[in-house]
């Protein structure tokens, strides 16, 4: 079989990772089996994980965190696309600023310190293509910059050996890269249904670099199947998970995670953000879906005693325009808001600048008041304890 013919029957699995060079699939340890409901993995054991989720589209930041101190500044530019001022009051925080209403599921989050809020995110100079700033925020790059590295395989290369990630769905994205070792798959479910499709092939010393590349990959993918395999032989049933499709995909996450799938970083997707009509029905609905299942996660990883090994942070490509259109949306924006979750959070705060309604750029947008790389760069120094690449945006102790 030549390079061609093996590489299209690859892609006609669930697996969008494993590039040339890897070779850790030989590598990854074994760990016992053990029920979590029976005993909890002791902490020298336990994979810490981030959990990234991309609410694509571009996420609209007004309306997530809504400007209650400049409720009228706010509703001068949306009379179809704001939030009620009177639902305001159901989950304020102490900065002005104010929740929407559909997302209450996770105020006790708040009130307990596991959930921390970044706002005025973005960089200069912002693209408002979904593709192009796509692009720069999974690689850390700026508007006229390109790369084909994901800002992740800049960082777990540092922190740990083997499958540095999972990725629910397709594209590397943040973890693309040689030297960043990345399963991409439909579901846990699906990707072991087919992983015994994949025979093994010993590697080979003659023949050509070609051939030997080829085979080489069929066996480093034969081996981290089986080593999947193994880890979720055995998965445990969550009931009480959120319905929706990100519920689902957080409760593939949170089965991984119980069953101690060696790995760093899980990236899903939660799509339909592009708000350009009726948003405020589409937007609050996908908050509430985004709400309910992280309200979901949480629970399960407290209740399996986890909650310290995982981290969930939001992103999105961009914000949305201050100024509604004349389809009760708003159209492509800059600066947004990103969530965090989780145990070691330093939650309970507001990190960053409240918009600046009455200050806005020739084009009507919000001005950036962090910038991205600072969050990457808090994540790579205060979680993972390497190296800072973006140590001169500064950082954000969300952790």
């Amino acid at each position: 079989m030549n390079r061609r013919g093996f590489l299209k029957l690859a892609g006609a699995l669930p697996v969008a990772g494993l590039l040339p060079e890897l070779a850790w699939a030989a590598e990854l340890k074994t760990k016992n089996k053990t029920e979590a409901s029976e005993k909890v993995v002791s902490s020298s054991k336990r994979q810490k994980a981030v959990v990234l989720i991309k609410l694509a589209g571009g996420n609209d930041g007004l309306n997530t965190l809504v400007p209650q101190r400049d409720y009228k500044q706010y509703a001068n530019y949306r009379s179809l696309a704001k939030i009620p001022e009177h639902k305001l009051k159901e989950f304020p925080l102490d900065n002005g600023m104010s929740v929407n209403p559909y997302m209450t599921s996770l105020r006790r989050w708040w009130e307990e310190g596991d959930l921390a809020w970044i706002q005025g995110v973005g960089y200069p100079h912002g693209v408002l293509s979904h593709f192009r700033s796509s692009d720069i925020w999974e690689t850390a790059t700026s508007a006229f910059e390109h790369s084909e590295i994901g800002w992740l395989a800049q960082v777990l290369p540092q922190y740990k050996e083997g499958l540095h990630g999972i990725i629910l769905g397709e594209g590397l994205g943040p973890m693309a890269g040689k030297d960043c070792h990345t399963i991409a798959m439909q579901s846990p479910q699906v990707f072991l249904s087919q992983v015994d499709l994949v025979s093994d092939i010993q590697p080979i010393t003659r023949g050509s670099s070609a051939l030997k590349h080829v085979v080489n990959i069929q066996h480093q993918l034969h081996d981290a199947g089986q080593q999947l395999k193994e880890k979720m032989s055995n998965p445990q049933h969550l009931g009480g998970f959120a319905t929706s499709v990100l519920g689902r995909k957080l409760e593939s996450v949170a089965q991984m995670i119980l069953n101690n799938v060696d790995t760093a970083v899980y990236k899903v997707e939660h799509s339909g953000y592009d708000t350009h009509a009726n948003q405020i029905n589409i937007h609050n609905n996908l908050l509430f879906e985004l709400a309910a299942a992280l309200n979901s996660f949480g629970e399960t990883m407290k209740q399996h005693g986890r909650w310290d090994d995982v981290l969930v942070l939001t992103y999105s490509e961009f914000g949305r325009r201050v100024q509604e259109n004349r389809g009760g949306g708003t159209d492509h924006g800059t600066a947004s808001v990103q969530l965090v979750m989780g145990g070691r959070v330093s939650g309970g705060r507001v990190f960053g600048e409240n918009p600046r309604l009455k200050d806005l750029d020739g084009d009507g947008n919000l001005y950036m008041t962090t910038d991205f790389r600072a969050v990457y760069g808090t994540l790579a120094s205060r979680w993972f304890g390497v190296n800072n690449p973006w140590s001169e945006f500064g950082s954000v102790p969300f952790v």
